[in-house]
């Protein structure tokens, strides 16, 4: 299957790291998960590794990131280095990075107090088994964070987009990027009424751009689909943060009862 390369984007991504966008992403997974002291933690596509991290520095006792591509497990432990120099209650002995799916069948059936996987079961290529696979990872009372493509008439366009992207030479992908970033800039700014350039949680706009473009495969779901499908097996809903835009991502946080 053609795939976009995650992982060159997440190095990019982490060498332009700043501490700034460092404290909005702890911030922003503390809003998700206020509690996280003493838990345990999996990173399902942990990408640059930035929220494994800090869910370390919030507590965690144990953290296991893993990801699809090497080249984010090794930006991972690339930016745990530079972490915890920034933050002293990040305890690198806690934290883990390995390769992995979370389609293998062979994955390890030990659960987690907390699951977080943000915008990255859709890009699985098989979202709903991917869903399968997650749910049995959750302890008893744990929690799940995910994140997901919102469903929307424009999103099979997108898809389409995604898939000549992957398949085409470099510079049309540039031509590609330069093209979307023309649309994008205008609409961030006029839906949620900030710079995008200001971005601070996960990516920068550019390196955003790049892998919104490119992230292929692309799979996507409303709001209720994805709701339907948790609680049918055993989830409530405890938070849902909907989307500004069209076909961004809305993010859900589930109880295992």
């Amino acid at each position: 299957m053609d795939r976009f390369a995650f992982g060159k984007n997440w190095d990019d991504f982490s060498a332009r790291l700043q501490y700034e966008d460092y404290i909005a992403a702890r911030e922003s997974l503390k809003k998700l998960v206020p509690d996280l002291q003493g838990k345990t933690f999996l990173d399902v596509g942990c990408g640059s590794g930035l929220f494994s991290i800090a869910a370390s520095a919030l507590g965690a006792r144990k953290v296991l990131g893993f990801d699809f591509d090497r080249d984010s497990v090794a930006a991972s432990e690339k930016l745990i280095e530079i972490i915890s120099r920034w933050d002293g209650d990040v305890k690198k002995d806690t934290i883990e990075f390995n390769v992995g799916s979370i389609l293998n069948e062979n994955i390890s059936l030990e659960q987690y107090d907390v699951i977080y996987s943000w915008g990255v079961l859709h890009h699985t290529g098989d979202m709903y088994a991917a869903f399968e696979c997650i749910k049995n990872l959750v302890a008893e009372k744990g929690t799940l964070v995910l994140a997901i493509y919102n469903k929307h008439f424009t999103s099979p366009v997108w898809k389409l987009i995604k898939y000549t992207y992957v398949k085409s030479p470099n510079f049309i992908k540039k031509i590609l990027i330069f093209l979307v970033m023309l649309i994008k800039f205008p609409a961030v700014l006029i839906v949620s009424q900030r710079n995008p350039f200001k971005k601070r949680r996960g990516m920068h706009f550019y390196t955003d751009i790049v892998d919104w473009v490119g992230g292929y495969p692309y799979e996507y779901a409303s709001v209720s689909e994805v709701t339907d499908f948790f609680q049918a097996r055993g989830f409530k809903l405890a938070k849902l943060n909907k989307t500004k835009g069209f076909t961004g991502c809305n993010e859900f946080v589930f109880e295992k009862v």
